[in-house]
């Protein structure tokens, strides 16, 4: 009888490890199907890295379980084929496509490509009493009494990247030095280098807000 028991006791026992096995080996199978890839970068990134330009060299593809990947994680380069990095992306970090854009940031400021920022210092009533705000698309003009006679439109279409705050100065935006403290701010434009000839310099301008 005591010879039985340790029979089955040792089958059980065999059993159980055969069980422990198979589970220990079939466990990575069923992890790689649920893998997703997802890319990490080898070095740092400067804002303005095209994502086209990146190699093996710099990036890296991990196979991270399906669950614990971060969300908007990049798990495709098709995904950000024709866009830049627009933030500094450090050596270990896994890419997001929030990291990507059309625009590369720099000094603070989204600049898109082919231009360079301006700024240009306007009254209340020349960024339209407050309403532009980085984003906006803008015309600009020049008032009649810089150029005599009738005003003219200095660009037909221009982007407000920043809005500084606004302060006050004995100078007004169309350049007359009075006693009283003139309320003007700062406002940044991106332009090619062309256009910003145009506006470099220049005293009295306005802004006119275009449709969203």
């Amino acid at each position: 009888m005591a010879r039985k028991i340790i029979l089955v006791v040792a089958s059980l026992t065999l059993v159980i490890a055969g069980a422990a096995l198979y589970l220990t080996v079939s466990k990575p199978a069923a992890s790689a199907s649920n893998a997703t890839t997802v890319y990490v970068a080898t070095g740092d990134l400067g804002p303005g890295t095209r994502a086209a330009s990146l190699t093996d060299v710099q990036l890296q593809k991990m196979q991270v379980a399906s669950n614990l990947v971060p969300p908007n994680a990049l798990t495709n380069l098709s995904q950000v084929a024709d866009l830049q990095t627009s933030v500094p992306v450090f050596k270990g970090q896994i890419l997001m496509t929030r990291m990507f854009s059309k625009t590369a940031t720099t000094g603070g400021l989204s600049i898109p490509p082919g231009t360079n920022a301006v700024t240009v210092q306007l009254s209340d009533g020349g960024r339209v009493a407050g309403f532009v705000q980085p984003g906006s698309k803008v015309v600009v003009y020049q008032s009649s009494t810089q150029i005599g006679g009738s005003g003219t439109v200095v660009l037909q279409s221009a982007q407000v990247i920043a809005v500084g705050p606004t302060t006050a100065t004995g100078k007004a935006a169309d350049g007359t030095v009075s006693n009283k403290s003139v309320a003007t701010a700062l406002i940044t434009l991106a332009l090619t280098p062309r256009d910003s000839v145009k506006v470099v310099g220049r005293d009295g301008l306005y802004l006119g807000l275009l449709p969203s």
